[in-house]
């Protein structure tokens, strides 16, 4: 199976994007190495996870046995280097299975991108450490009262050479089996944008406590966190990146690519809904004729493909124009609001189409239907997808004008 045609490799040619053949090859076998890990071992391993709903130390040894923890990381610490319009159908691809196989596979090539802004210090430390030993990163920015804006409480103070960290972060996925957590704290006094810092934060510091959070409704065994900060200490070579520039760090170093991410990720959800309900509706017979003769599904059926295959069109735009180096924060934001209306409506259509049957704990849409919930929340909703969407349009837009008065 071939990651890119020929007209979608001459699209990547007349976008200025060169990418080395061997590479593409190389996509290509990682891709088919997903595909048959998926299809022999993928229903096994959700099986377990929905029973024990835990992840087994055995699945993440699995997926670090097969290299799948080192996909998007540089190659000089080892990593394949794949580029996202390589990355991405392997990830649409991982998404057919367990939710939670998915969230492991995109923690491992996705978080590291906020290590990737550090010194070249912390890169060699840490992302050397996630490709040799399996490490992993997580990201601490949400808040229990204050969200994921620049009003965060969490805040750093500096004292004699070191920063004092206090508040509380929640909902941090993979926090108890991280390495090393980025966090983004507001430093004393600050505000605004300016006002945010990111720290590396290694696992195990004093002053740092970690509480399970309760399960969620979908991708089951995921575990998230609440994350206390009681007069913390961190060092000034823990600050990530510049002091201030901790909003660069969270959302073009890290939340554009990773929005993009899961609404690929989407794409593989809503598609293997869609290819479940094909067999169904193939098979099951009323009045003595399969349902899929009757045009009310067969219509059914074309809409729910014209939404995934859209969505997917999206997120390629989004990979090609991150690995031509541009900022993709509005196309994130399309990408991902779409996706998430899409994945709604697709998992929606399947759990219709199944009937009651569907319902029924089991059954090969009930799980996808909870999984795709979570897609929601990851990396912002869909009102925070539409305000940055509006921002920008309003944005270009006056910028527009004052070049037109200027040129007048």
């Amino acid at each position: 199976m071939s990651i890119l045609n020929a007209s979608e490799r001459d699209a990547i040619q007349l976008n200025h994007l060169a990418i080395d053949q061997d590479l593409i090859q190389r996509a290509n076998e990682i891709r088919n190495r997903v595909i048959q890990f998926r299809e022999e071992e993928g229903k096994d391993w959700a099986e377990r996870i929905e029973r024990t709903e835990t992840l087994p130390k055995e699945l993440w040894d699995r997926m670090r046995e097969l290299g799948f923890h080192k996909l998007t990381q540089p190659k000089w610490v080892g990593g394949e280097g794949l580029p996202l319009t390589l990355y991405f159908p392997i990830l649409e691809e991982i998404a057919h299975c367990h939710g939670s196989i998915r969230m492991i596979f995109h923690a491992y090539n996705s978080i590291w991108r906020t290590v990737g802004q550090g010194t070249k210090e912390q890169q060699e430390y840490w992302l050397k450490k996630l490709v040799d030993e399996g490490s992993l990163v997580a990201f601490a920015l949400t808040e229990p009262d204050n969200g994921t804006g620049i009003d965060l409480r969490t805040t750093a103070t500096p004292e004699n050479g070191k920063f004092i960290l206090n508040g509380r972060k929640h909902l941090i996925t993979f926090a108890e089996e991280a390495g090393v957590i980025a966090v983004i704290a507001k430093m004393e006094g600050g505000a605004g944008r300016g006002g945010l810092t990111a720290f590396l934060i290694p696992q195990g510091r004093a002053g740092m406590k970690l509480e399970p959070m309760p399960h969620m409704m979908g991708d089951k065994g995921c575990s998230h966190a609440v994350i206390t900060f009681e007069n913390c200490e961190v060092s000034e070579d823990e600050v990530l990146g510049e002091i201030g520039e901790g909003f660069g760090v969270a959302v073009r170093g890290f939340l554009d690519q990773s929005r993009a991410c899961i609404a690929q990720s989407a794409v593989g959800l809503a598609q293997e809904a869609l290819d479940a309900t094909i067999h169904f509706v193939r098979h099951r017979t009323t009045f003595g004729k399969a349902i899929a003769s009757r045009q009310a599904i067969q219509m059914r059926l074309a809409e729910m493909q014209i939404a995934v295959q859209g969505a997917r069109l999206l997120c390629l735009d989004a990979a090609r124009k991150y690995d031509l180096g541009q900022d993709i924060s509005l196309e994130a934001s399309i990408a991902k609001g779409n996706a998430i209306r899409m994945v709604g409506e697709v998992t929606d259509g399947a759990l219709s189409l199944f009937g009651g049957i569907g319902y029924a704990v089991g059954s090969p849409v009930e799980r996808l239907y909870r999984d795709a919930r979570s897609l929601w929340f990851e990396e912002g909703t869909a009102e925070m997808q539409k305000m940055t969407i509006a921002e920008a349009l309003l944005t270009n837009a006056r910028r527009r004008e004052r070049e037109e008065k200027k040129n007048g």
